[in-house]
């Protein structure tokens, strides 16, 4: 057995005025934050060129796959699957776009912006066991977007993968447990690792905060896992809320899960 631990984390790009928290001023802070906790595989959302600099230089030890990018009228961005690569191999990855046709980006189901995912298969090198990563970040106006998004993902993965497959995702989903690709995903035999680990959905569990300001609890990142050979055991998870106040490392906190594996 090994411990793998899975990180998801909206980093919120770096084309906006966002003040005393623009990425010039939180980039240490950020990386710091991702090597304190280490983990080995992340997925990230709203990763622009700028961004990826930083952890090209800062993340040595860290690959990325990028897959399709997103957009709308303010530029573009990635939502990349990051992972140490003395820790897992990647033996295939793609992606597409979250469209009616998903070999093209497209605005569909009334999205606000382009929306894809990133996805790859991976070998644990300690002990060969073999997991698909799915990575995405959902559309932030449209409930039927979100459903629809989420409805293509699994659909795609399962004309390509086996039934058997374990398959962790990990996002920015945009909406709370209360929502209905939340009750999708369930029905689908996802599994929240945050409420496994022991968690509750209570006053503290809000994952975007908008660099401290928003009062709405919103847990919206999420790590989901199917597991149906029974492979993974969630040991912990935690939202994560390091933070030099007024600096803060994104406007979401990271949340992350620790398996057993």
């Amino acid at each position: 057995m090994t411990t793998l631990r899975v990180m998801t984390f909206n980093i919120r790009g770096m084309g906006r005025d966002d003040g005393e928290n623009q990425w010039r001023f939180r980039s240490d802070l950020n990386v710091e934050t991702i090597q304190k906790y280490n983990p080995d595989l992340i997925g990230f959302q709203e990763v622009e060129a700028g961004n990826l600099d930083t952890y090209m230089v800062r993340l040595r030890d860290y690959e990325f796959v990028l897959g399709p990018r997103t957009g709308s009228h303010t530029g573009y961005c990635y939502s990349p699957i990051s992972w140490q690569y003395n820790r897992l191999v990647s033996i295939l990855n793609g992606g597409f776009w979250l469209s009616e046709d998903p070999t093209k980006p497209a605005f569909s189901w009334g999205t606000a912006c382009y929306r894809s995912m990133a996805w790859t298969r991976f070998r644990i090198a300690e002990n060969g066991t073999e997991f698909i990563h799915v990575n995405t970040h959902l559309d932030h106006v449209s409930e039927k977007a979100r459903v629809e998004g989420m409805r293509l993902i699994l659909k795609q993965l399962a004309e390509q993968q086996s039934p058997d497959d374990t398959i962790l995702v990990t996002g920015d989903f945009n909406c709370t447990p209360s929502s209905e690709v939340y009750g999708f995903m369930r029905e689908q035999g996802f599994t929240d690792t945050f409420l496994a680990a022991g968690n509750k959905d209570d006053e503290t569990a809000n994952t975007f905060h908008g660099f401290g300001r928003s009062t709405t609890v919103e847990r919206i990142d999420w790590i989901m896992l199917r597991d149906p050979s029974k492979k993974f055991q969630v040991r912990s998870s935690e939202i994560i809320r390091d933070a030099r106040p007024p600096l803060y490392p994104s406007d979401h906190y990271p949340v992350m899960t620790v398996f057993e594996v």
